[in-house]
């Protein structure tokens, strides 16, 4: 007894899940449902994990005696689930222990048949068979192992379809005698199954017996709903083989029989179901055969169909399973509660539940049965990797332009789980792009954003910088609207775009084509808000469509790339349009109406944008200069029509009166300008500025001396009319000027000196003798003009003198262009 207890507190230690002695636990960190959603996407090497898992539910699971739960590797970012199972679960509370004397014994028979079920699944590889991703680990309280993800156990997934029906009740009561409880799938709505998934499920699980019958020389023992898992692709995978039996020994010899003894000290969930047990086995003490996983598979099926559980409830009794048995298949009772399911339900039903063993048919002539011969499961059948990569390329192709028909007729859920992986699974095939896309954008279609970016958006990237074929480009291209529909504008700008910017140098033109109709709506979608959206059309969209532009010569292309700049420029800025688009317009030299008319409406657009804020504007000169000259040009091609014309000149006649208006106003504004600084220089008289001297306390200050100097600095040159000559003082001025050089028209000094003597013509009064003896050149005061002062003797200026005088040449004045009249008046081809 003491040996017993001692053996038994080893066993009912403290139980440290995933502690810090697991290897798993330092290789892989558990999902929660706070982290979860950025565990999906923190590697682009599990992306293929991460998208066929994102939609499955990150609970916990309870799958029989395992703890399931999420977890993903610290380096890869590969998603698994993490099965683990407390040995102190297995057994009776401490309190009992003691007053059992077999509680040891039970125990390790629990833990060698969880240790044997781990070690099964690294044993067992197949498709249809749980996929084991690290080896089984033990402590001393605990078992671990992982596998591929998991989403629920198909016992969980009849229950969430059977809640809403009145046989949930009888379901649920049969399974919580089991051992398990599920009132947490009853309420999730992606488990509940339809019909092409029970299908598809159970021929997955008709091929994985067969594979253990006929290759493993094994039969499954103990198939039952838990131990049938459905993993995040959506798959029914086989698993559970801790009470799995050898068909022949060592030697070779059959093995032989085993009375399946049920404990009630064990837990149900490691032991035999007599409900799924086949009634040779619990009845007749045959040997094992495949034919009792057969009889377990038809149970499966009517508890699907059903949503009653299995046929027969014989709550682990002999007794009760020899009457259900006997009065069920032998008196045929049973079969009346199939009437409710389809003729191939009932035909399967019936070749599978049977009395006898040689009354059942067998795992390939279940998948051969009409139940799994409807269109949709064939087609499932048909896009399986396996299936699909067998077949030859005219029907891949073949197949893939049919599928876009039957998708429609799938759930959302099976599109997404079960066609759509197979799917992207063919993206590296580029020859198969132009028939694939078209399936993945109706799936894609129906799916949110972050759901499209995790699961569709990373297959399809590297596609986008393909070069041929071009009808893989194409269809890339057709997509664009699916791609900006369902991406952030980050993630359209960073991982989109560049399909556009690559077809752009193609030099296919149908590939250029298409990539140009696609900009005008992109041109649309793109946040200008975002700076970075703002400078993706100017520094790199903008720059590639002028290059097309001047390098093309097909007439359909130039009209798709004026087409282009139309919806960029209300992207673009003033100073990209007046001095990079408005020249380049200006190169066009081919006199198409199709061109003609496509450049029409993009100078329009210009016009409206561009401003005119002054006469010395940059975008005013050009829109003056170089834009409206264009139109006059282009307006007068032969090969435009009288109402083709007219556009024309709606449009240069509405920039024109634009320019007219905004020009003459400006002009206008100068003039008042010009008006109001020569008026304050003129209001001053002759005296000139040095008349009143300037006080600096007062200009400092903002007193009246304010406007002197205002008035100075707007008339640095002086008055325009010369000043007479004035005297000065006989002394001598403290500063002396020098002689200004006056040009002359000939650009020539003229010498003085060697002039001949001065006489007077009879028409002018007569000079003094010397009229330069008694004064001096007096410097050029400011704002007086150039003169001289006169001498203080004179007592009269000569009216004329027959001298060559020097001329002050004023500068040029600015051209009015009110000269010309009205705008109409104005022929801008002379």
């Amino acid at each position: 007894m003491s040996r017993c207890r001692e053996y038994a507190s080893a066993f009912l230690s403290a139980a440290s899940s995933l502690g810090a002695r697991s290897a798993l636990s330092s290789n892989y960190t558990l999902a929660t449902a706070n982290s979860a959603s950025s565990s999906s996407s923190s590697s682009s090497a599990a992306a293929s994990s991460s998208s066929s898992s994102s939609s499955a539910p990150l609970r916990t699971l309870q799958i029989g005696p395992w703890k399931v739960e999420r977890a993903s590797h610290n380096s890869s970012g590969k998603h698994v689930s993490i099965w683990s199972c407390d040995k102190s679960s297995l057994v009776a509370p401490t309190g009992a222990l003691k007053r059992d004397p077999h509680a040891a014994r039970r125990l390790e028979k629990a833990v060698e048949t969880l240790k044997k079920e781990a070690a099964s699944l690294s044993r067992l590889r197949h498709p249809c068979i749980l996929e084991m991703a690290e080896p089984m680990e033990e402590t001393r309280s605990v078992i671990t192992f992982a596998t591929e993800p998991v989403t629920a156990s198909l016992r969980q997934a009849i229950a969430a379809s059977a809640s809403n029906s009145s046989a949930a009740s009888t379901s649920r009561g049969s399974d919580r005698r089991n051992g398990s409880s599920f009132s947490s799938a009853a309420h999730n709505t992606d488990l509940e199954l339809d019909e092409v998934e029970i299908q598809k499920g159970l021929s997955q699980l008709a091929k994985g017996l067969q594979f253990l019958h006929e290759s493993a020389k094994t039969i499954h023992g103990n198939l039952t709903p838990e131990a049938v898992v459905i993993n995040a692709k959506g798959d029914w995978k086989l698993s559970g083989f801790g009470l799995s039996i050898p068909l022949f020994g060592p030697d070779g010899v059959a093995t032989n029989w085993e009375f399946p003894e049920y404990d009630h000290g064990l837990p149900a969930s490691v032991q035999r179901n007599y409900d799924y047990i086949a009634p040779e086995y619990i009845l007749d003490e045959a040997n094992p055969t495949p034919a009792n996983d057969m009889y377990s598979l038809g149970c499966i099926l009517h508890s699907i169909h059903t949503h009653a559980g299995p046929p027969f409830h014989n709550r682990q009794s002999l007794a009760n399973a020899r009457t259900n048995v006997e009065e069920g298949l032998v008196r045929g009772m049973v079969r009346p509660q199939w009437r409710r399911l389809t003729e191939e339900a009932q035909s399967a039903l019936g070749q599978l539940v049977t009395r006898y063993p040689n009354q059942r048919i067998s795992a390939a002539g279940f998948l051969a049965h009409p139940y799994f011969s409807s269109l949709l499961v064939s087609t499932l059948n048909f896009i399986a990797r396996d299936a699909f990569a067998s077949q030859s390329t005219e029907a891949q192709t073949g197949f893939l332009k049919g599928l876009l028909n039957v998708l429609p007729r799938f759930s959302d859920k099976v599109n997404r789980r079960k066609v759509l992986p197979s799917l992207l699974e063919e993206t590296n095939k580029t020859h198969l792009i132009p028939f694939l896309l078209p399936n993945i954008a109706y799936i894609g279609q129906r799916m949110d954003v972050d759901a499209f970016r995790a699961e569709v958006l990373p297959h399809l990237i590297p596609l986008f910088k393909i070069k041929d074929p071009p009808q893989a480009i194409l269809a890339l291209l057709d997509s664009l609207p699916l791609f900006s529909e369902k991406s952030t504008p980050t993630s359209f700008r960073e991982e989109v775009m560049p399909l556009v910017y690559y077809s752009l140098e193609s030099d296919n033109p149908v590939v250029l084509e298409k990539a140009l109709k696609a900009v005008p709506s992109l041109c649309e979608t793109l946040d200008y808000t975002v700076r970075r959206d703002e400078l993706t059309v100017k520094q790199t969209l903008f720059p590639k469509i002028t290059t097309v532009f001047t390098k093309t010569t097909m007439l359909s292309v130039k009209v798709n790339t004026l087409i282009c700049f139309h919806s960029m420029t209300s992207t673009l800025d003033k100073f990209t349009i007046t001095e990079r688009l408005v020249p380049l317009l200006g190169k066009i030299k081919t006199k198409e109406p199709a061109v003609m008319l496509a450049t029409l409406e993009v100078c329009s657009k210009i016009g409206d944008k561009v401003d005119l804020e002054a006469c010395e504007s940059p975008k005013f000169w050009n829109l003056a200069s170089q834009l409206l000259p264009q139109l006059w040009r282009w307006s007068m091609g032969p090969l435009l029509s009288a109402d083709q014309f007219a556009k024309f000149m709606s449009v240069i006649k509405r920039l024109g009166h634009r320019v007219e208006t905004e020009h003459t106003k400006a002009l206008q504004e100068q003039k008042r300008l010009e008006e109001s600084t020569s008026g304050g220089s003129l209001s001053r008289g002759g005296g000139g500025s040095g008349s009143t001297p300037m006080d600096f306390e007062a200009l400092v200050r903002g007193g009246a001396g304010l406007g002197r100097a205002i008035e100075v600095a707007a008339d640095i040159f002086g008055d325009d009319i010369p000043r007479p000559i004035t005297p000065t003082s006989s002394s001598k001025p403290s500063y002396t000027a020098p002689r200004p050089n006056y040009p002359s028209l000939n650009s020539t000094t003229i010498n003085t000196n060697t002039l001949p003597p001065l006489v007077p013509n009879s028409s002018s009064f007569s000079p003094p003798t010397n009229p330069w003896a008694s004064s001096t050149l007096n410097p050029p005061t400011l704002g007086m003009g150039m003169g001289y002062a006169p001498p203080p003797s004179s007592t009269a200026a000569p009216k004329q003198w027959d001298v060559l005088q020097p001329k002050v040449v004023a500068p040029p004045r600015k051209p009015n262009h009110g000269d010309f009249g009205a705008w109409s008046d104005f022929d801008p081809l002379k």
